[in-house]
């Protein structure tokens, strides 16, 4: 009796753990619509099978930050860097907007801790102004610190809307 209880609760482990390893795949979206007079930076995740074939592409504005970063494998450390960040821009009613996006590295060495995790900083521009610095859509890979879902701008206002959600409602 005591081996199947032992058993059962080996089984019941191993559904928990396999239902928290799906494969995730971080989509960026990128809107710049004139005729709506707005701009848009949209933060989701994919899994597993759908995530795989996301289709990314420059031309409509979806990104995989893990395409921004190169990877080094060094034996026991797989070491990662940022190798490219995209600048896009936006013109709107009342300004030309630039965007900055850059990969937000946790661990640079993806054999670490949260090493494996990537998430998005992202900049925005007015003119020359600065209107939203370095704004990370994800600051910790552990916890429950909010995630960054969206930034909008709207063109005849010039406001800045910054959505955040729980992390436990992103993953």
């Amino acid at each position: 009796m005591k081996q199947w209880f032992h058993l059962i609760l080996c089984l019941v482990g191993m559904l928990n753990v396999t239902s928290i390893l799906a494969a995730i795949y971080p989509v960026i979206t990128y809107t710049c619509d004139p005729d709506e007079d707005v701009l848009k930076v949209k933060n989701e995740v994919k899994y597993d099978d759908e995530g795989k074939n996301v289709a990314y592409s420059e031309t409509d504005g979806t990104y995989n930050p893990w395409d921004w970063v190169s990877i080094v494998d060094r034996g026991e450390r797989k070491l990662i860097s940022e190798n490219k960040k995209i600048e896009l821009s936006c013109q709107l009613s009342n300004n030309l907007y630039k965007v900055i996006l850059q990969p937000k590295i946790f661990n640079t060495n993806y054999l670490g801790n949260c090493g494996d995790r990537i998430s998005v900083t992202v900049t925005i521009f007015r003119g020359g102004s600065v209107i939203l610095e370095h704004k990370d859509f994800e600051q910790y890979c552990h916890g429950n610190a909010p995630v960054v879902r969206g930034v909008k701008v709207f063109g005849k206002s010039g406001e800045i809307k910054v959505v955040e959600i729980p992390k436990h409602q992103f993953y």
